[in-house]
């Protein structure tokens, strides 16, 4: 019996620090974006000849891209975007390479697909310190 009880303690110790863990609060957007190493530079019209590398929602208004430059650039959508965060993917409705304001987040999921209008575009200008999510 005594063997018993020790691996299910062990179990249940175990799982309940996994659970302490991901349990943890939402950080607001802006908050969230310095822990990334990120400093919000003044919006932009537009970002030209762009390709998205990869990608973070950080609430259903805000989206960071990453373009593979040393610039990532903050999305601030006009209203909250149902669908952001069950993404499979995402694009924009650009068609000549480059991202203006007028475009749209197409974010694409399994059974449907959203589109977003823009509200602003801020490069991202990373800061010395390494990257936290």
């Amino acid at each position: 019996m005594r063997l018993i009880h020790y691996p299910l303690g062990l179990c249940l110790c175990a799982l309940l620090a996994v659970a302490g863990c991901s349990g943890g609060e939402v950080r607001p957007w802006p908050e969230r974006i310095t822990r990334m190493g990120y400093q919000m530079q003044p919006p932009v019209d537009g970002i030209r000849n762009y390709s998205v590398e990869g990608w973070h929602d950080l609430d259903a208004q805000h989206i960071i891209i990453e373009t593979g430059t040393p610039t990532d650039y903050l999305i601030t959508l006009e209203g909250d975007c149902d669908g952001l965060g069950g993404a499979v993917t995402i694009g924009f409705s650009s068609v000549n390479g480059d991202l203006a304001l007028s475009d749209q987040l197409i974010i694409r999921q399994i059974d449907s697909n959203y589109k977003c209008p823009l509200k602003a575009i801020n490069p991202l200008q990373r800061g010395n310190q390494t990257r936290k999510r």
